[in-house]
């Protein structure tokens, strides 16, 4: 529909469908992923961050030189191609995972009985939104801030590279850790550190030193942001497992609406130093959060 898009409406709702094929398909196969290996489910969600956020990057560059050779709409075209060859290939080649119970139906738990979970998540669910407010901050407001700083637009695009680099490089690693030494502290120690660097990103403007900042800031998102799906899966009963991810990745993925609208308007009525400043703030509330209302979720280190 985008590609063959003629107004805005058309845009919108082809939007709009992306929206709704990508929250099926992340759910999906987070979940598939902790089924598969339920036992490593950091490593697992490691290994589906870097797929994701890597292809994300590749897709980014590729469809950019499409774009630029063939025309706006070419690119589109290729990921209908790409999409559809997915779609095909996992109906016919990928296995079931979801464990049927033995007399063949699966048990079930009554919309009642969901309200204990939801408030055992509310706590990751703060820290998943937090989350997205500091990418918000990276994506959206930290150029503007750069360029202010008299940072040129390749430099811009470096120190944004390094952070999404790291960042999704480390996931697999942070994954792998939380599930060897325990979640809870690898997700504090993250978010705390990230709540640190982004005000560090305000007391310079060395060019070295914030792509040095931006690869450190990459690696400590790695250390919260795979333990946190991770820990929604170990609380979860397999029966609502989808469920709860589902509404984790809504609640997180919220930041991404909430975060550009609350930033810019403090950028708007101050400068963009304090969207920085409330974006620290909010990570170590998300921090405080988790100290005081959430036990660690991985049975192996309790």
């Amino acid at each position: 529909m985008i590609a063959a898009a003629s107004n805005y409406a058309h845009m919108l709702i082809g939007t709009a469908l992306i929206g709704v094929g990508g929250g099926a398909t992340f759910v999906g196969i987070m979940v598939s992923m902790t089924e598969t290996l339920p036992h490593q489910i950091g490593l697992a969600m490691g290994l589906f961050e870097l797929a994701a956020y890597g292809g994300s990057s590749i897709g980014t560059y590729f469809g950019g030189n499409l774009a630029l050779e063939r025309g706006l709409r070419y690119p589109f075209f290729v990921f209908i191609l790409i999409s559809a060859l997915g779609a095909v290939s996992s109906f016919f080649i990928l296995p079931e995972t979801k464990i049927e119970a033995k007399d063949g139906e699966t048990p079930r738990i009554s919309l009642s009985n969901y309200r204990p979970y939801f408030i055992k998540i509310m706590p990751l669910s703060l820290a998943g939104f937090s989350s997205k407010i500091m990418d918000s901050l990276m994506i959206s407001f930290l150029p503007l801030y750069l360029l202010e700083r008299q940072i040129g637009l390749e430099g811009v695009a470096v120190i944004l590279s390094a952070f999404t680099l790291s960042w999704a490089l480390l996931q697999p690693l942070t994954g792998h850790l939380s599930d060897k030494y325990g979640r809870k502290m690898i997700t504090v120690i993250g978010l705390s550190g990230s709540s640190m660097t982004v005000i560090a990103l305000t007391l310079t403007s060395n060019y070295l030193y914030l792509v040095f900042l931006a690869l450190f800031l990459g690696f400590e998102a790695a250390l919260f942001y795979t333990p946190l799906v991770a820990m929604v899966s170990d609380i979860a009963p397999p029966e609502v497992e989808g469920t709860l991810i589902g509404s984790y990745r809504f609640s997180r993925d919220m930041g991404y609406f909430i975060g550009p609208v609350i930033l810019g308007k403090i950028a708007d009525m101050y400068k963009l130093d304090y969207s920085i400043y409330l974006t620290s703030v909010i990570l170590l509330v998300a921090v405080i959060v988790l100290i005081f209302k959430l036990k660690e979720t991985n049975q192996q280190n309790t």
